[in-house]
């Protein structure tokens, strides 16, 4: 199963929405934003999407940057992650969420597999966002390794990249009860028990 052109399009309104409202965003804020939208399936490809449209919103909205630069790097992102087939994670060991990551350093940095500056860093930052994804077992959790994957990235697009996206915040899941495979106490943002 490939991304949701609608998916990812709303996926896109909605970082435009959230880009409009206010300067300095949080990738991870934006992200929890985008993870709550009902029309967002619990394990899906578009997670491929949605970890570097929230990586750009922030960053655009950091440097105050126009929607229009926005707009032209979502627009980038979704063509290369479109053809980022659901269940990569198991069936290449590369998970889309780290691969999205990858993405925007890429696009951010304008690199291309010639490039003899930057593309280090895209690798490097993607690196960094599986062997953070790698700290809890499978199965598969979108949710999970979405958290997981910005819990690398924005620390590592401040060092390597050069641009703020907010420091990491404390993430409480909101979504477990949705998933037949969550690993409940395995999982760093599964609710504390009483």
């Amino acid at each position: 199963m490939l991304p949701s052109p609608e998916r990812m399009q709303m996926i896109t309104d909605k970082c435009l929405e959230l880009f409009d409202s206010g300067s300095n965003l949080n990738a991870a804020q934006v992200a929890i934003e985008l993870l709550s939208l009902p029309e967002l399936p619990m394990h899906c490809p578009d997670h491929h999407f949605l970890v570097p449209a929230a990586l750009f919103t922030a960053a655009h909205s950091h440097l105050g940057n126009s929607k229009a630069a926005l707009e032209k790097d979502l627009r980038k992102t979704r063509a290369r992650v479109s053809s980022l087939q659901g269940g990569i994670c198991g069936e290449y060991g590369c998970c889309g969420a780290a691969v999205g990551a990858g993405v925007f350093a890429s696009i951010w940095n304008k690199t291309a597999p010639l490039s003899k500056e930057h593309w280090a860093a895209g690798n490097e930052l993607t690196a960094r966002c599986l062997a953070s994804i790698a700290t809890v077992e499978g199965p598969r959790c979108c949710k999970r390794v979405t958290y997981l994957t910005l819990q690398a990235a924005m620390p590592a697009s401040r060092e390597l990249l050069g641009v703020d996206l907010g420091e990491f915040p404390h993430i409480v899941c909101q979504h477990h009860q949705r998933s037949k495979e969550c690993r409940e106490q395995a999982c760093p943002f599964f609710p504390p028990q009483d």
